[in-house]
């Protein structure tokens, strides 16, 4: 079999790139274990299932302030049972959409896993087929990692791969774990009903150096007000079963006995036994595949996107870089990787939005900083929303207006950072931010009034 290109994981990356492949004109092949991993850990494992779940923690959140609106529930009677349907069936149609569509434009899913035997050459295993090809696009995705020894067995610890097996709700649980996945699940798991105690080895959840402290700190008061049980600074030192499910014994000196622990502390990425080092890919320290800003690896015609490139592990990430190297396939070069114009989006008890530098990050990089601030507090729509909680803050270099960063709190903050996101990838300064037009009422009119804040100054209702 011949192709142009070979993709091995037919993932967010692997998918995105097939198909902007197939709009460039080339053969293109997708290799992926198995039917049911079409899509990869996001859709499979990761961010669908996981939105679908908290939309479900948004809604009840609204239904008890429903009130406000005239709206009075009698009762609400909660079943994880029909919740994990209404999921699952999610998963599957987006993944049968995605075989179907491949199928009618003629893009091949061989499935089996397939390893690199040469630069030009991948044998399937499982389908015992050999493709000789141009070149080569891994997008090979990652896995949860354990600690210690809390090992995964999908009862009594559990992975992020392994929490969708789960059929019941628990009356508690003990997540390891404050980033972005485990303030995700407490937030999910308290408004279902479950007593969370989360655990945090650094001072603060959402511990990234992306993420200003700030936002963590917005965040973790809102879980603690929900009942969530934060620890920072705090580790399992041990746990053992029990009849009702675990005992686990904390760093702080305390006992938590829950129903079962959520493992939460990151992924490694899918890099070894398929053929990369025998071939001269370079790999660093950590696993992931070098590549330069095309997308390229240290074998030219080898390409690599996703999960395996860096521990900035997000879908869209790994669309972004799979056509970036598609492009530089055919001969672009305009089109190059950038990590600070990636946006991190974050959904607990609110969405926490970030892009770019903090403040902290721009003046390590010696910038003189400016920071617009504005609050969701006395915006009209927030308030008729009801969801009036959060900020839009804006980094800026004082001595050209630059946007230098962007990080939301609150109401929709993952779809507003993209206003944003497009303005730092088309250089456009604050000045631009705050002479662009906003609809009223909406959320939006905050990106302008915080870019308003360095461009004009700071105005005294604000500072009082």
């Amino acid at each position: 079999m011949e192709a142009d290109l070979v993709i091995i994981g037919a993932g967010s990356g692997g998918y995105e790139a097939g198909i902007y492949a197939y709009r460039r004109k080339m053969r293109t092949v997708l290799v992926e274990l198995s039917p049911e991993s079409v899509g990869g850990n996001c859709l499979n494992k990761g961010c669908i299932p996981s939105k679908y779940m908290r939309h479900g923690a948004h809604i009840l959140d609204k239904l008890e302030i429903g009130e406000r609106w005239g709206i009075k529930p009698k009762g609400i009677d909660l079943d994880y049972g029909s919740l994990r349907r209404g999921r699952d069936e999610v998963v599957v149609t987006i993944r049968e959409n995605f075989k179907k569509f491949a199928q009618q434009i003629n893009l091949p899913i061989i499935y089996g896993r397939g390893v690199i035997k040469d630069p030009n050459t991948v044998f399937v295993e499982g389908a015992e087929v050999t493709i000789k090809t141009k070149f080569i696009l891994l997008a090979t995705g990652s896995r949860p990692v354990a600690v210690g020894d809390l090992v995964p067995d999908g009862r009594y610890v559990v992975d992020t791969d392994q929490i969708w097996d789960i059929d019941f709700i628990p009356k508690k649980i003990l997540i390891v774990g404050g980033g972005a996945v485990g303030v995700e699940f407490a937030y999910i798991f308290k408004k279902y009903g479950s007593e969370v105690v989360l655990v945090e080895l650094k001072r603060r959840v959402l511990p990234s150096d992306d993420i200003p402290e700030d936002s963590a700190r917005y965040l973790g008061r809102k879980l603690k007000q929900l009942g969530v049980d934060i620890r920072t600074k705090t580790t399992v030192e041990s746990w053992e079963k029990t009849s009702e499910g675990i005992k686990a014994k904390l760093s702080d000196g305390t006992e938590v006995e829950a129903d079962f622990i959520l493992l939460a502390v990151g992924r490694k990425p899918n890099t070894k036994g398929i053929g990369l080092e025998e071939i001269g890919v370079e790999l660093d320290e950590r696993g992931f595949v070098k590549v330069n800003e095309l997308s390229q690896t240290s074998v030219p015609n080898i390409y690599a996107c996703g999960d395996i490139t860096s521990p900035l592990m997000l879908a869209h990430k790994a669309m972004y870089e799979g056509k970036i190297a598609v492009n530089h396939m055919l001969g672009g070069t305009d089109w190059k990787r950038d990590d600070r114009i990636v946006p991190k989006i974050i959904y607990s008890a609110f969405e926490v939005a970030s892009v770019g530098l903090t403040e902290e990050q721009a003046e390590d990089e010696d910038y003189e900083v400016l920071v617009g601030v504005t609050s969701f507090v006395t915006n009209p729509k927030a308030m008729d929303d009801g969801e009036n909680e959060g900020f839009v803050r804006i980094v800026a270099d004082e001595e050209t207006g630059k946007i230098l960063g962007c990080h939301i709190v609150g109401p929709n903050a993952g779809e507003l950072i993209h206003q944003v996101v497009h303005m730092m990838r088309d250089h456009k300064d604050v000045e631009f931010a705050s002479k662009t037009m906003y609809s009223h009422p909406s959320l939006s009119e905050a990106i302008g009034q915080s870019a308003s804040e360095i461009y004009y100054g700071p105005i005294t209702w604000v500072k009082r």
